[in-house]
């Protein structure tokens, strides 16, 4: 199940801790988005967080990649519009990191929440 985690406080908290909150963020998301959209033919969170420690921008712009298949995954099981934010995620997983954990972390919070 996906966790419903305070954006400012993910941002926040990579920032104080210089990234290392955002891998470890990376890795926990990574696991329940797995878990929950069930993507096939994606990278392990392990595998993910390794490429992102050694070469973070091409890691999180794999981590965009995988984070929209299985958000789209999880929307279309629950009735919800999906949209195609692939390429969005892929240009700030590789420019600006740290946008995309808001922008991923929101999605995952409007899902989180009982549906109105």
């Amino acid at each position: 199940m996906i966790q419903n985690r305070s954006v400012a406080t993910v941002i926040i908290l990579s920032i104080v801790t210089c990234g290392i909150y955002m891998w470890y963020w990376l890795y926990k998301t990574a696991e329940e988005l797995e878990a929950t959209g069930q993507a096939g033919g994606s990278l392990s969170p392990t595998a993910l967080l390794v490429v992102a420690i050694f070469f973070p921008y091409v890691g999180f712009l794999l981590f965009g990649m995988q984070a929209d298949q299985n958000l789209n995954n999880i929307k279309s099981r629950s009735g919800r519009p999906v949209a195609d934010n692939k390429v969005l995620y892929m240009v700030l997983g590789f420019i600006i990191p740290i946008v995309l954990v808001g922008i991923v972390q929101n999605e995952i919070n409007q899902l989180a929440a009982p549906a109105a």
